[in-house]
């Protein structure tokens, strides 16, 4: 039977401000996880991204050359969830964009039956906090972005989310109930950018 699996994200070094609980059905690929992430963190998607769990990387798969040694790497677009061995409290690490990383812990707290007819219900975030993240700077530098929020209690910090006017930032606006209004259709158009590539 099909299972839908709980997994806990949060950015690196603001763990306690930006986070997700994800559920996701095993029958989704390791990609498909990934784009989840990057669609409820409000990433762009646009750069490249890797998940790494128990020393083996699932790579996006237009990220390798024929510098890279193949045997070390699995394409993350053809692996489900389900032939990866997770036990409760596994984590794994998703690094997306190499130049101004945002690096993502990822933990598996569990799963449960799929219910039937109930599998297009999911990618579903079950509980977050935080608005996420800014494409083009390091996780690093989003901390220094929400340390300044919280000093002064308000934003001052704007972005422009790929060709749109500049918007504020503020990491403190979240709305669980948008997020999951638009999940999917976001996470299909993101699959699609990634796996629909004509080289």
């Amino acid at each position: 039977m099909a299972k839908v699996l709980t997994f806990e994200v949060r950015i690196n070094g603001l763990e306690d401000k930006i986070w997700r609980k994800i559920e996701i059905t095993d029958l989704r690929t390791v990609a498909e996880l990934a784009y989840t992430i990057l669609a409820s963190f409000d990433s762009l998607a646009y750069h490249l991204y890797y998940i790494k769990s128990k020393d083996i990387i699932y790579y996006c798969h237009n990220e390798l050359d024929e510098t890279n040694d193949k045997s070390l790497y699995v394409d993350a677009t053809i692996t489900k969830l389900s032939n990866i061995s997770l036990t409760d409290n596994d984590t794994m690490e998703m690094v997306y964009d190499f130049g101004t990383p945002t690096t993502f812990k990822i933990k598996y707290l569990g799963a449960k039956d799929l219910e039937r007819g109930n599998g297009t219900h999911y990618p579903y975030v079950i509980d977050g906090a935080g608005r996420g993240m800014i494409d083009d700077i390091s996780d690093y530098d989003l901390k220094d972005i929400v340390d300044d929020i919280d000093k002064k209690g308000y934003s001052n910090h704007n972005f422009t989310p790929g060709y749109q006017r500049p918007i504020k930032y503020d990491y403190r606006q979240y709305d669980i109930e948008s997020d999951n209004i638009l999940l999917k259709g976001e996470v299909l158009e993101i699959k699609e950018s990634y796996e629909n590539i004509v080289p």
